[in-house]
């Protein structure tokens, strides 16, 4: 059985199996690390998973990927730029990339910032950092999105509290319903495979 052949009924456990099963908190280094912007009202976590990650020696350059969409005062990434900074990550490690309006963009113009600073053929790997509910299709997008020479490798942290979490915060949860349907959508119309249940 498949997301796709799935019209409703998905229990609980299917939906944790989807978003939250694969492990990614391992740290790999890796040339770039591109970091997913959102609402900053709850981009704080997402930062402090970046500066976790640089802090571990996984990159020495974060792209804060986002724009002024949900806040028009601020763009994503200058939220993410000042508290990665706060968080001690170095001025010189980060890369602001302002335009990003959804998860395709950032990939889009992340791309667009390392070729800025870089011959892309000489990139060797990628790590997409973002929280877990959006993990699954951050790395689809990545995946359909970036160089197929790229390795590319996904970050997060508090996968268990999350997942637990979802289920009876009411922002959480709204996410992930929200994930589940785009995920869909995007298998719909081809642009990611399939996910089996």
């Amino acid at each position: 059985m498949f997301l796709s052949q799935m019209a409703t009924g998905l229990t609980q456990e299917m939906i944790d199996e989807i978003l939250f099963s694969e492990p990614y908190d391992k740290i790999i280094k890796s040339d770039y690390a591109i970091l997913l912007g959102t609402d900053p009202k709850y981009a704080l976590f997402r930062a402090q998973i970046a500066a976790s990650f640089y802090r571990k020696g996984g990159t020495q350059k974060i792209i804060a990927s986002g724009a002024a969409v949900s806040d028009k005062s601020i763009t994503e990434s200058a939220f993410l730029y000042r508290e990665l900074i706060k968080l001690g990550v170095p001025e010189e490690a980060i890369i602001e990339e302002p335009y990003a309006c959804d998860t395709i963009q950032n990939m889009v113009f992340s791309l667009a910032e390392i070729c800025k600073r870089e011959l892309v053929t000489e990139v060797e790997s990628v790590t997409v950092i973002t929280e877990p509910f959006h993990m699954r299709r951050a790395m689809g997008l990545a995946n359909a999105l970036l160089p197929r020479f790229f390795k590319i490798y996904g970050y997060t942290e508090g996968i268990v509290r999350q997942r637990e979490a979802w289920k009876s915060d009411e922002r959480l949860n709204c996410c992930v319903n929200t994930e589940i349907s785009i995920l869909r959508q995007l298998i719909e119309n081809g642009r990611i495979e399939d996910i089996k249940l």
